[in-house]
């Protein structure tokens, strides 16, 4: 095996962290015949119903999918993929089980403390050994969050025995600091209440999931502050108050530069990741209509016929025969295709071959496809480059399915007064156009969507209340796709009031799983979003998604061919000849197809790719950082070491995992990277989907 003299990445100068959460009402599964607390009174009848429910058994970090215990697993996951998986652990206080370990397996039940009183918590809890077992669990941490409502709190019948080196920190509310005891270790409280919530911009339900994620993210930016929060607890209220991290969802969503977030008056405290509750209004007049997610079409097409092995595309292929992601998948991981027009006409080839053939044809997809113009195409110029008349031949002549009113996008300095007046009314008068000559004319074979553009809740209630007189019933909102969710939903409060039973909402660029809740309650019928996808191939970290929400980085293996920019970088550099940089890539990728087929050890087979991997630091300057690379090389052991551990590959059931095992897992080119995005759209898909069956059913 090839020698690795760089140093890889130990949490040993870390404190050891634990998080003592709760379990949460809202599970992944619901049976009705769940267990209930008689099962858990009797073994052996808990023993034969387990039997019974163990369709339904996962570990108990992906049955729980309450608000708090989501927000500590991104806070979590993000700790590990920066330090290690030994970082941090988590423990679960559940009504049911007891003191359960976050990978312990187990199935669906209804029992919780908050419906029991003093006398019967007591009891329970004893029944259960919590205070035993947690008591236990501690002496092995350095720094302990305890994440736990009142009678949670009561359940673990403080005090513990402990050191005088341990933190203790909980975020308690008011009622619940009566049953916080530590007389031998340093504690923190930090006090939860409505004015807290307000504080921070976050329901109360879920507040202590997301202050933890919020320190979480924090830390990875400054490790340092670990050992600050374990020897100074108090200190923790103020790096919570420092100016917010922009935190990051699995989903991949567009990133806000600091200097955006800047210009925003509101954006302090505001998260466009965050886990938004409902706001406390009816919900709108057409939350009967449900939700529909459009995947914008940039020519994501792989070569169907790709040899992995080789790493060559089909001989004399055409590109424009490649495939798309509904071709693979049984089922489109979509409910329709956005298709803007700006992106039709960048290529006369593209163009041509549309007009040709028409744009359910072209695509190779029958279902529904929405068609803009593209804003963002021409948001420079003073006007947009298209008349009514020709947008209407245009969706018309090719087919679509949907239409959207000429717009003009109203952002950054476009925004400024002055310039915003001009194009809201520019943008409203293109709608008044287009809905007249679209009854005029006869244009009967698409939906018109009259676009609304806007700088202020105010301004977009305006416009979506001027759109519905001229007797829109789909609009769609534009320019948000970078606004934090907050905001957006202050926007989605404002227009709310004229929303009818019929009208249909769209949000341009805006996919926050998180917010479906929210922007569904107030009236949200669709949106599109090509985050998922290109996650893929753009996040630093998180190109691979599951299920659960967890994400991995994908192995970097990049080719030292022709087409291996990074690779002809460090070899123009004199970093590394060419021939060293192929045997290395070679070795890296059989040895992850070996490890793969368990003829490899996990040891083996990171040591073969951080031996390519440490090679691959781009130089500054004609040189590379000693420094630099050895951050590299730390991060990626990290990484890679999570993801070969777990091998998520393997327990994915959609059609590209099964049929390419590994391969889906190496960042290496378009026919893998773009494969993956298709699977990250299969996943996210499948939880939109999920969630809104989840919605609908408490509506029924």
């Amino acid at each position: 095996m090839i020698a690795l003299n760089v140093p890889i990445a130990t949490s040993q100068l870390l404190p050891r962290i634990l998080v003592v959460t709760s379990c949460t009402g809202e599970k992944l599964y619901s049976p009705k015949n769940q267990l209930t607390l008689a099962d858990f009174q009797d073994p052996v009848r808990l023993q034969k119903r387990s039997e019974e429910l163990s369709a339904y058994q996962v570990p108990a970090r992906q049955m729980y999918t309450g608000t708090q215990h989501l927000q500590v697993m991104e806070g979590v996951e993000k700790l590990r993929r920066s330090f290690g998986t030994q970082v941090v652990n988590v423990v679960i206080v559940s009504a049911g089980y007891g003191l359960i370990w976050e990978n312990q397996e187990i199935v669906p039940y209804e029992v919780t403390f908050q419906n029991m009183n003093n006398s019967e918590i007591d009891e329970w809890a004893n029944t259960l050994e919590i205070h035993t077992q947690l008591e236990s669990t501690i002496s092995n941490y350095d720094l302990v969050f305890f994440l736990l409502g009142a009678n949670y709190l009561r359940s673990l019948a403080l005090p513990f025995k402990s050191r005088s080196d341990q933190t203790f920190i909980f975020l308690a509310s008011g009622s619940s600091q009566q049953f916080i005891s530590v007389p031998n270790s340093k504690k923190f409280i930090l006090p939860l209440s409505n004015a807290e919530a307000k504080k921070y911009s976050y329901g109360l339900v879920g507040l202590k999931g997301f202050l933890f994620k919020q320190f979480a993210f924090k830390v990875v930016h400054d490790s340092k502050l670990l050992q600050t929060v374990t020897h100074q607890p108090e200190s923790l209220g103020k790096i919570l108050d420092t100016q917010p991290i922009q935190l990051e969802l699995p989903l991949s969503l567009p990133k806000v530069s600091p200097q955006q977030k800047q210009k925003s008056k509101k954006s302090k405290g505001r998260y466009s990741d965050g886990l938004i509750s409902i706001p406390h209004l009816p919900p709108a007049p057409n939350i009967s209509l449900g939700m529909q997610y459009f995947i914008p079409e940039w020519d994501d097409r792989v070569d169907p016929n790709f040899n992995f092995k080789t790493d060559t595309l089909t001989p004399k292929r055409e590109p424009y025969e490649d495939w798309y992601a509904h071709q693979i998948y049984p089922q489109p991981n979509y409910d329709g295709i956005l298709v803007s027009k700006v992106v039709v006409d960048k290529s006369r080839k593209k163009k041509n071959y549309v007009e040709e053939f028409g744009i359910h044809k072209a695509l190779r997809y029958q279902g529904e496809i929405l068609g803009d113009c593209g804003a963002f195409g021409y948001i420079k110029e003073e006007k947009p480059p298209y008349k009514t008349e020709e947008i209407l031949d245009y969706y018309t002549g090719l087919g679509f399915n949907y239409g959207v009113s000429i717009d003009h996008l109203i952002v950054g300095d476009f925004a400024k007064p002055g310039s915003r007046e001009f194009r809201f009314g520019l943008t409203l008068d293109n709608a008044l156009d287009f809905i007249e000559k679209c009854r005029e004319r006869g244009y009967e074979k698409f939906t018109p969507i009259g676009a609304a553009q806007g700088w202020s809740p105010e301004s977009y209630a305006e416009a979506v209340k001027e759109l519905i007189n001229m007797g829109y019933e789909y609009i769609a909102l534009g320019g948000m796709a970078r606004t934090p969710s907050q905001d957006i939903i202050d926007v989605l409060i404002k227009i709310q009031p004229y929303l009818k039973s019929t009208t249909r909402l769209h949000l341009f660029g805006v996919a926050r799983l998180d917010a479906i809740p929210a922007f569904r309650h107030l009236g949200v019928t669709s949106f599109d979003s090509s985050g998922p996808l290109r996650s893929a191939w753009l996040d630093p970290d998180a190109n691979y998604q599951t299920i659960t929400g967890k994400t991995y980085a994908a192995v970097r293996i990049p080719p030292v061919g022709k087409n291996g920019l990074r690779v002809k970088q460090v070899v123009d550099a004199g970093i590394a000849e060419r021939e060293e940089l192929k045997k290395l890539e070679q070795n890296s990728l059989n040895a992850i197809r070996e490890y793969d087929k368990g003829r490899y050890s996990l040891e083996e087979t990171l040591e073969v790719l951080l031996a390519y991997d440490y090679l691959l630091e781009l130089p500054r300057n004609g040189k590379v950082s000693p420094v630099a690379a050895e951050r590299r090389q730390r991060q990626h052991a990290i990484m890679y070491r999570e993801l070969l551990e777990d091998q998520p590959w393997k327990k994915c059931d959609c059609v590209i995992c099964q049929e390419l095992g590994v391969e889906v897992a190496i960042f290496r080119g378009n026919d893998r990277n773009r494969r993956r995005g298709f699977h990250n759209t299969y996943v996210f898909y499948k939880r939109f989907k999920a969630l809104i069956q989840s919605l609908q059913n408490k509506l029924d």
